[in-house]
């Protein structure tokens, strides 16, 4: 009997010696243009060149470094225009698998869920989103309306506060500040 214990733990070492170890958190590689990006927006005089960097931030973000993933993620914008929420959230599924590094599969997936009215997914995916970009002020604000969704209006408060202090004229965050703020701290807008 203990031969055949210790048979066994050797094979389970062996096997767990093959298997691949856990991918720690990872965060993109710093991008001194995305940086500058954030500090013009942060700092713009307008809605309109807001707007502009804006733009670029997206075009930035839409750069996952992987043929693979963008196809798959170009897939998943097919096959959602087409109704098939669940082949697109499979292709991001799978994008997401195979570079869980890359912040814009898990914002895809966030808006998947919040569509098929899982919220609960939807959050999780909008952290994985943050831990990778926490600049994200989309996500920020997405978080905010999920919260406001399911009632936590201070959790939604503080979401939108954080979307505003990356993208000072996100409308739909601002919204949410004017809107809550009053409830929450009591504040008149």
């Amino acid at each position: 009997m203990r031969a055949v214990g210790l048979s066994l733990l050797l094979v389970f070492s062996s096997l767990s010696a093959c298997m691949p170890a856990a991918e720690p958190e990872v965060r993109r590689p710093a991008d001194p243009a995305l940086d500058g990006l954030f500090a013009q927006l942060r700092d713009a005089p307008g809605g309109a060149e807001a707007a502009i960097i804006e733009e670029q931030i997206w075009q930035s973000w839409a750069q996952s470094g992987s043929a693979t993933v963008d196809v798959l993620i170009e897939r998943a914008d097919y096959a959602e225009a087409a109704g098939d929420l669940a082949l697109a959230r499979r292709f991001v599924d799978e994008a997401t698998a195979l570079l869980p590094s890359f912040p814009g599969a898990w914002y895809r997936r966030s808006i998947l869920r919040y569509d098929q009215n899982d919220r609960s997914g939807a959050i999780r995916d909008i952290q994985e989103t943050l831990k990778r970009e926490p600049r994200h002020f989309a996500a920020l604000t997405g978080l905010g309306l999920i919260y406001e969704d399911i009632g936590q209006e201070r959790a939604a408060l503080e979401a939108y506060r954080m979307a505003v202090a990356v993208h000072p004229f996100i409308e739909e965050a601002r919204q949410g500040v004017r809107r809550l703020e009053p409830k929450i701290d009591g504040v008149d807008l």
